[in-house]
């Protein structure tokens, strides 16, 4: 490959041959540079594929989940559950490790904090029940009737409701209402996700706390 040299033809591009072999070394020898120092924007930075989230089962999503002592770090102390780290690769493994320890937690969390949020807005609740209902029957009605969807009175029936959609929508102002719940469950998972420290780094902080102590104490 790199003996290789750009020949010059009819339809190439306006630049001498040796300048543009100089630069092709250039830039050869600088790729191969930076991914022996491992340096960010390489494979070496992107080959982070999420192991412990991949390989979650049926059975960790149907579990009991962790105490909710040691979800939110006072099982240990706040001090020794929590953590800030600036870098990438430090916070996409956290990530990856808490989303699949924590997978029953986040998804109940999500659920309470989700309906609670909704609650405060209770036309948005009813809101939401009557698109489910409409949507509900739709789908069995054509089901029922076997109307075919590429008729002229299955369109008429289907812009009919969805046009009913909208407006309890827009009335209810239910997609405000998913949308923000969304929005700040979203933002508390995630902070939660980064800042929450590793198993591993938890147990070595509290064991570093405890012989301080024992220090202290003497």
């Amino acid at each position: 490959m790199m003996g290789s040299r750009f020949k010059a033809g009819p339809l190439s591009i306006a630049v001498p041959e040796g300048a543009f072999n100089k630069w092709v070394d250039e830039e050869v020898t600088r790729v191969q540079s930076r991914r022996q120092a491992g340096q960010p924007g390489t494979s070496s930075g992107a080959s982070f594929n999420w192991p412990k989230l991949n390989a979650l089962t049926i059975n960790d999503l149907t579990s009991k989940g962790r105490e909710w002592v040691d979800f939110l770090g006072l099982k240990s102390g706040l001090q020794n559950s929590y953590g800030v780290t600036r870098n990438t690769l430090d916070i996409r493994k956290r990530m990856d490790e808490n989303a699949a320890r924590y997978i029953v937690n986040y998804t109940r969390s999500t659920m309470v904090l989700v309906c609670c949020l909704l609650c405060e807005r209770p036309e948005s609740v009813v809101g939401i029940v009557v698109v489910l209902a409409i949507v509900e029957w739709f789908s069995q009605f054509t089901a029922r009737t076997n109307l075919d969807k590429q008729s002229t009175l299955y369109q008429i029936l289907s812009i009919l409701v969805t046009l009913v959609v909208w407006g309890v929508v827009l009335l209810s102002k239910a997609m405000a209402s998913v949308s923000r719940a969304m929005m700040l469950v979203g933002i508390v998972t995630l902070a939660h996700a980064c800042l929450r420290l590793p198993e591993a780094e938890e147990r070595r902080k509290l064991k570093e706390a405890n012989r301080r102590l024992r220090q202290i104490k003497r």
